[in-house]
């Protein structure tokens, strides 16, 4: 959303910052491992802060472009829990399992790992559907040095507070550091943007945001245009025109990969077959959906799950998006 113009008590214009999100039931905590590791957090309407401790690791996304970057000590990346990522470490050896993340609370020292990250997780769909359109957005000490000051800034004052359980107000420090550490990495989007000309942000974001969860909570049924511009609450043309400055893409684009993406998360969870995958997708055969997939995230379903396959997560709050059963309307053929 557009930044507002209020009346300061002098007088004098205010502009509102588009990015004032309330992070109510954000939270954050430790994450440690040694060796050999795969983890994918929690999928949902999650936004996540991943700050590297020590250590170093791959991180691996899939959506909206393929990301793979090595991350060390310092760095920290934010990532959808809408987006199929995962972090690893280690080479391994033949027949060794991959292990998952020990979680701790942040206000206790660590457990001794090879790696350690500090992970904020807020629950909110908003940041979640922005992370997910933008990508997941990387930050390096050298590259980033005032935002990575300011991000690591205010982790030692997280600690500060979740060491200490009497303090008053305690979560909503917390919730005001959050919405600080967001603040400040939406001014790392909005100067890039600036720089390469891009328009600013559509004023009813709000309303395509509901058009997506609409697809999310019935991630099978096979949406048209006048279905989308109705779940906004909005003309088929002014969705469209406002779902592409929001998303940058067409709906039909971003619907096809958030279902695909769906079915993403539970081929790396679940033991379902490409057939039934595809029966679940709404496609009209595993041949159809084996070729979706491919172009949307390289890849054939099962290779994607053999890459990505790892423990269950590790992190128990928020507890994982669960989407209702809706009847199927058609099948797809592309």
């Amino acid at each position: 959303m557009r930044g507002r113009r209020v009346a300061s008590a002098a007088g004098a214009p205010v502009v509102r910052s588009p990015n004032d999100v309330r992070m109510d039931g954000v939270y954050f905590c430790r994450a440690s491992a040694s060796g050999l590791f795969v983890k994918a957090l929690a999928p949902g309407n999650y936004s996540y802060c991943a700050m590297i401790r020590t250590g170093r690791v791959r991180f691996v996304a899939d959506f909206p472009a393929a990301v793979d970057v090595e991350l060390e000590a310092g760095d920290a990346v934010a990532v959808s829990g809408l987006a199929p990522h995962s972090f690893r470490a280690g080479a391994g050896r033949p027949g060794e399992t991959p292990e998952g993340f020990e979680i701790s609370p942040l206000g206790e020292p660590a457990p001794p790992a090879d790696f350690e990250l500090v992970l904020g997780v807020a629950p909110n769909e908003a940041l979640a559907l922005g992370s997910l359109t933008l990508g997941p957005i990387v930050v390096r000490p050298g590259e980033h040095p005032d935002l990575s000051r300011r991000l690591w800034g205010a982790v030692t004052m997280l600690e500060d507070e979740y060491a200490d359980r009497a303090s008053i107000d305690r979560e909503l420090v917390i919730r005001r550091l959050a919405e600080i550490m967001l603040v400040n990495m939406s001014r790392r989007i909005f100067v890039e943007r600036r720089e390469r000309g891009d328009a600013p942000p559509a004023s009813s974001s709000r309303q395509v945001i509901m058009a997506v969860n609409a697809v999310l909570r019935a991630p099978d049924q096979a949406w048209t245009l006048p279905d989308l511009a109705r779940a906004a609450g909005m003309s088929r043309t002014r969705f469209v025109d406002a779902f592409k400055a929001v998303a940058g893409e067409s709906p039909g684009r971003i619907v096809s990969r958030l279902r695909l993406t769906a079915i993403a998360h539970r081929l790396a969870s679940e033991p379902l077959s490409v057939e039934a995958a595809a029966d679940e997708a709404g496609y009209s055969s595993s041949a159809a959906f084996v070729r979706a997939f491919q172009r949307a995230f390289g890849e054939t379903p099962a290779r994607w799950r053999r890459q990505r396959r790892g423990p269950e997560p590790a992190l128990r709050r928020p507890a994982m998006h669960r989407t209702p059963d809706h009847p199927r309307r058609a099948r797809r053929t592309d």
